[in-house]
């Protein structure tokens, strides 16, 4: 497989949710939820995204992330409830090393949705995106050692600890914290669902 990809999917249903790449537009929804999410997000977004001041920031983030996507570096979908078109998170896949090939697979859920399986949901349908549409043979995935919640969606959804990066981020409270290292294998993915 190749970084210069065939067409793949724009948008992935689930029995709950549906995740869709973000279109121009969505860049309100997103300053809004990152505005109201920002002390519950802080250690899961990347700096820049916790600089986003208004809508036009957002925008312009939007609009970056539909670049990117096209030119096959970042697979990110927003995540949506199907029954009420509530925007509850994001959910991507980056870091893609085609020789291997692996990529790595990222989330987050807002405050007002977490502990409702939401994660574990969209981790499980990005795995199927990931292992059928971009033929990967590894994801991995990293959460902070304190971050209960992402440990047990990945071992739900059957990846493998695979070893502990010591003071790998700083807290909000300026507190170091490891960060834990998970992967699942195609191999090991199909035998789960055969």
């Amino acid at each position: 497989m190749s970084p210069i990809l065939p067409d793949i999917p724009t948008q992935v249903a689930t029995k709950h949710l549906l995740l869709r790449c973000y279109r121009p537009g969505d860049g309100a929804t997103y300053f809004h939820v990152l505005r109201a999410n920002r002390d519950h997000l802080y250690e899961f977004l990347p700096p820049h995204l916790m600089t986003v001041q208004n809508e036009e920031d957002a925008e312009n983030v939007i609009r970056k992330l539909n670049a990117d996507w096209q030119l096959r570096t970042l697979f990110i979908f927003g995540v949506w409830e199907k029954g009420t078109g509530t925007y509850v998170g994001e959910i991507y896949l980056a870091n893609a090393d085609w020789q291997v090939p692996c990529i790595e697979l990222g989330y987050f859920v807002v405050k007002e949705s977490t502990g409702k399986g939401i994660a574990t949901e969209a981790v499980q349908a990005m795995i199927h995106f990931a292992f059928d549409h971009l033929q990967v043979s590894r994801i991995e995935l990293q959460c902070a050692a304190d971050n209960a919640a992402s440990i047990r969606v990945a071992e739900r959804c059957g990846f493998h600890y695979e070893g502990r990066l010591r003071q790998r981020n700083r807290k909000q409270d300026g507190d170091l914290v490891d960060r834990l290292w998970y992967g699942l294998l195609s191999s090991e993915w199909q035998n789960s669902v055969a």
